[in-house]
């Protein structure tokens, strides 16, 4: 699949090959890399979905769940992943329904409610604007009121 879509780009096949090794390597798939990925987990999956997002060097990933199914040390592992990601000066836009990743990984924030989007900023601007300890609570201060509003 990895090589599939390296050669798509174009990419060199020496690094082609550098990068998916270093990718399996850092995301724990190195041993399940040979086989077929129809055999793989649906935690697996997602690593291996991120690893195809990444092998042509993008400088900006889009990530649509991307822990989606993931035990928590795979998740922790794609946390870690995506923040050395941000440390490589990438863009990187991320939908989630966790909130806590959210929270953990991102700069700015985009709540959106109903294909609306409701608030946007910092996690920490977020905080102090609706007076929340963490994201959740402003997701629920905000989107609670919108429900009474509807009523």
């Amino acid at each position: 699949n990895v090589e599939l879509f390296g050669n798509l780009f174009e990419m060199d096949k020496k690094v082609l090959k550098e990068r998916a090794d270093k990718f399996f390597e850092a995301s724990g798939l190195k041993e399940a890399s040979n086989r077929k990925a129809k055999g793989y987990s649906g935690g697996m999956v997602r690593q291996l979905n991120l690893i195809i997002a990444l092998i042509n060097d993008p400088k900006i990933v889009f990530l649509d769940e991307p822990t989606v199914g993931m035990d928590p040390r795979a998740r922790r592992k794609t946390w870690n992943f995506i923040g050395d990601l941000k440390q490589q000066d990438k863009t990187v836009i991320l939908t989630t329904h966790y909130i806590e990743e959210a929270e953990a990984l991102c700069d700015r924030v985009g709540i959106i409610d109903y294909g609306e989007l409701i608030a946007l900023g910092s996690p920490k601007e977020l905080m102090k604007k609706h007076d929340a300890t963490n994201l959740e609570e402003v997701f629920m201060k905000i989107t609670g009121r919108r429900i009474l509003e509807g009523v």
